[in-house]
């Protein structure tokens, strides 16, 4: 398959070639494209669930650590983009995963 199209498209393909399979031996063949496909697609789905999950995770922890404070807060901007550096990464990364089915 042509990895540089996204995973839907190359779905797509390998359903239409289904379709206009002509010849019964390329069958197998692509019926095994086609399970390898959505394979890779279950886990790139799944793997951005997972990480937009932990980024939700991080930011109910740093919501809930802002709205139990019974004094002001005494941190920098700088600290306080430290405390979220890593939920932009989780979220962008989960958003990569996803964004390349379609």
């Amino acid at each position: 398959m042509n990895t540089a199209l996204p995973a839907m498209e190359q779905l797509k393909l390998l359903n239409q070639n289904l379709f206009d399979a002509q010849d019964q031996t390329t069958l197998p063949h692509l019926s095994r494209q086609l399970a390898q496909q959505c394979e890779e697609m279950d886990a790139s789905l799944m793997q951005g669930l997972i990480d937009i999950r932990a980024a939700h995770i991080g930011l109910q922890a740093i919501l809930n650590l802002l709205q139990r404070r019974d004094e002001p807060l005494l941190f920098s901007s700088e600290e306080a983009a430290a405390l979220l550096e890593p939920v932009q990464q989780r979220l962008r990364q989960g958003l990569g995963h996803i964004n390349s089915l379609v």
